[in-house]
């Protein structure tokens, strides 16, 4: 189709929709402009690119951030006779990932016109969710019947109680119309697509998705086999535990976030007697910096350290042999507004990131799912809150060795190589076009 210069002409009814228009129409507005020469260029390279490769896929992506799973599967992907291409909306794709790429710049008139650009009956795998989970009913009305299998990482339905969603708008997480949007767009994902793509969550997670009607693939965000490091030794001296991914400051909103304001609880474990470190996944900065209380924490506690983002692989590399633990441990505030459904059924990445460090796990109870994982396969310890105090004496007394022999045996199990399977099956089912 014609990119047109006024996105209100775009065939999307979620822009039209009165609950959803302040979120949708507005951010198109905020991020449209004319098309120049430049994208009309990258839009010829990229039609001419899936027309002369084997078995294109085209990744769609928010932005290079703390989803991991493209890392992986594109290079697994290319294996096994695929061609995948990349368009990222916000930031550039990771390097040596695709086989071409192209940033947008977070301009989705140029968004749209590499999305059209797109050969018919190319495979789309779109990787969006949360606020901007609208981008799989854009990219279908770009792209009217192209195969389109979106990856949805969390959903909104679980992470935000319907009773609850005064207070994410009360404390600016969300508006409104963003809520609204997700609550739309999520049915229409799992009953409207060529099929979606979504983390284990166990049984409860059956109930969320009990409307689906397309193809759906559960996965586990487990890394490559490659980057896996072998269980190191433990050193004489103090426990060394590690913390990667989110963290938040005190001055975040308590009931959406209150279970990652983590600078108390680190500085409560490096009390005991242990050290403590964290890797975020973000860069702070800024009046609102997310990382100004561990800052100030790192320098006044000498046995807590924080560390720069780092890339996934070199983060893997940078955790091996440094540490004895990986922390999944959380406080959960009784003001917390999160949904309980969602802490239940989360399998966060940093889990496999551990194990592939060689790391055995630390996590809460109230993480059902990645407690009972932990639980099954013996790779760490599920630590109840009336413990956390006494930390330290459990640590003194476990079986480090046995669950290190665990955790080497859980790397031949959990790695990416039945996701990527799984995903080039659904992608010949869903687009047997592609097929060679």
């Amino acid at each position: 189709m014609a990119i047109p210069s006024d996105p209100a002409a775009l065939p999307l009814p979620l822009a039209r929709d009165p609950h959803c228009a302040d979120h949708v129409m507005g951010t198109l507005v905020a991020r449209w402009g004319p098309l120049d020469d430049a994208t009309r260029r990258d839009a010829a390279s990229l039609h001419a690119t899936a027309l002369a490769v084997p078995r294109p896929v085209l990744f769609v992506a928010v932005h290079h951030g703390n989803f991991p799973s493209l890392e992986g599967l594109a290079p697994g992907l290319a294996a096994a006779g695929f061609t995948p291409l990349a368009v990222y909306l916000h930031g550039d794709p990771p390097a040596q990932v695709f086989a071409r790429a192209w940033s947008c710049g977070g301009s989705l008139s140029r968004f749209a016109a590499l999305v059209d650009a797109l050969p018919p009956d190319t495979p789309i795998y779109l990787q969006a969710h949360a606020r901007w989970i609208w981008l799989g009913p854009l990219v279908a009305a770009l792209r009217p019947g192209a195969p389109l299998v979106q990856e949805v990482w969390d959903w909104m339905s679980a992470f935000v109680d319907p009773s609850q969603s005064d207070a994410f708008v009360a404390d600016g997480v969300f508006t409104a119309a963003e809520l609204a949007t997700m609550r739309r767009v999520e049915p229409w994902v799992r009953t409207a697509t060529s099929g979606f793509v979504h983390k284990h969550g166990g049984p409860a997670l059956d109930a969320v998705v009990a409307d689906a009607t397309v193809p759906q693939l559960r996965f586990v965000p487990a890394l490559p086999r490659a980057w896996a490091h072998a269980p190191g030794g433990r050193e004489v001296g103090p426990w060394r535990l590690v913390h990667v991914g989110q963290i938040k400051s005190a001055a975040a909103s308590p009931r959406a976030f209150g279970d990652l304001v983590l600078a108390p609880l680190f500085h409560d474990l490096t009390r005991q007697g242990m050290y403590v470190t964290a890797h975020p996944g973000v860069t702070g900065a800024g009046a609102h910096d997310p990382l100004a209380d561990y800052t100030a924490l790192a320098r006044r506690d000498h046995a807590f350290t924080l560390h720069a983002h780092l890339p996934l692989r070199r983060l893997v590399d940078a955790l091996a042999g440094q540490h004895d633990f990986g922390l999944l441990l959380y406080r959960f505030p009784a003001t917390l507004a999160v949904g309980r459904t969602h802490l239940r059924i989360a399998l966060a990445s940093k889990l496999f990131t551990y194990l592939a460090a060689g790391l055995p796990v630390l996590v809460s109870p109230e993480l059902e799912t990645m407690a009972t994982l932990v639980r099954e396969h013996g790779v760490g310890l599920v630590i109840e809150p009336e413990a956390l105090p006494r930390l330290r004496s459990t640590l003194d007394g476990c079986d480090l060795r046995g669950m290190q022999r665990a955790v080497a045996a859980a790397q031949s199990h959990f790695h990416n190589q039945a996701f990527v399977d799984d995903v080039a099956a659904l992608l010949d089912r869903v687009a047997p076009a592609s097929r060679p």
